[in-house]
């Protein structure tokens, strides 16, 4: 199924993993938007299944695609507060009552009513204080990188780990996993130890990835903000992120294509790079004049972007997808 090149450290697919499909290049030459190399990628899409595919794509240790920084927008060592972390805190919050909101909908599960929470791949940490601040007792995070902000390790159990290697000695009610199956090699793989060994019998599950089948998508093509190579490694669409979960144990719930209204965040920066939050925090530490202007302008521009948002979800295109399952009892 793939050929792999010593000299570029590169895997080569010549099917897709998912369905046996016939991989087409769609996109080639594409840069990293958080300038960790200057390398190019190419993304190909399964003639079958229509999930895109980063091919080829880097092998081994991926940690220096991602800045020290990433997912964190708090002050670095040595900076003055700043008062605008603690409005991108208040942000990022009002996109997570949306989330858990959908798991709600699809489960009856309310978050302050659970008895634990999981949060794989949890990079800052900030949805597992999130969680507990929401009255849940008993909540956990775990990723294989070291991003968790000060405030959140300071107030939640928070592990470095392995997904793959991280079995609790006791599992948990409700599990995520936002936006990190598209970073992993083996999705498969970690669906099914998740079910095995972190949560319990009848346990719900939150998969959020961008949403290749989005009406972003379509518009913005190669420039779309979510591809993000080389760190998507996959860009699901419904059916497939739908049939693969079913493959792995889990019974689906609901399958939504929507996002809060207040979060364009794939928007801006497929227009213009520069409106890249993640970019923003990148280049903060640099202290420059021109990363609080473009700050600012992002601040703005996200408000009037807003409306692109509520056609999309009324369309149910939106640029995230979102799947509640449960996992076999």
């Amino acid at each position: 199924m793939c050929a792999e090149s010593l000299e570029t450290s590169m895997r080569t697919l010549t099917s897709c993993p998912f369905c046996g499909g016939v991989i087409v290049e769609k996109y080639a030459g594409l840069e990293d938007r958080l300038e960790t190399t200057t390398e190019t990628f190419s993304v190909g899409e399964c003639a079958a299944c229509r999930v895109g595919i980063l091919n080829p794509r880097p092998t081994g240790d991926l940690s220096r695609f991602y800045p020290s920084n990433y997912l964190s927008g708090e002050p670095q060592a040595g900076q003055a507060f700043d008062r605008r972390v603690d409005l991108e805190k208040w942000y990022r919050y009002n996109q997570y009552k949306y989330d858990f909101k959908l798991l709600e909908r699809a489960s009856g599960v309310r978050l302050k009513n659970a008895s634990s929470y999981i949060d794989i791949g949890c990079g800052s940490g900030e949805r597992v204080a999130f969680a507990a601040d929401q009255g849940c007792t008993r909540a956990s995070g775990v990723d294989k990188f070291d991003f968790a902000k000060s405030s959140s390790r300071a107030t939640v159990s928070l592990v470095n780990s392995e997904i793959l290697d991280f079995k609790p000695s006791e599992k948990f009610q409700v599990g995520s996993l936002f936006h990190v199956l598209e970073h992993l090699e083996n999705p498969e793989e970690v669906l099914v130890h998740i079910r095995e060994n972190i949560l319990a019998d009848g346990g719900e599950l939150v998969v959020q990835v961008p949403n290749y089948a989005s009406l972003e998508t379509r518009i913005f093509r190669r420039r779309w903000y979510s591809l993000d190579v080389p760190r998507h490694l996959w860009q699901f669409n419904a059916e497939a992120l739908v049939k693969l979960l079913r493959q792995t144990g889990y019974t689906v719930q609901r399958s939504y294509q929507l996002n809060a209204p207040l979060h364009p965040v794939s928007i801006l920066p497929s227009i213009y790079r520069e409106l890249d939050i993640q970019r923003i925090w990148v280049k903060r530490a640099r202290g420059d004049a021109h990363t609080t202007f473009m700050t600012m302008m992002w601040g703005g521009l996200t408000i009037l972007a807003v409306p692109l948002v509520v056609v999309q979800n009324m369309l149910r295109r939106s640029s995230m997808l979102t799947i509640v399952a449960t996992s076999a009892v």
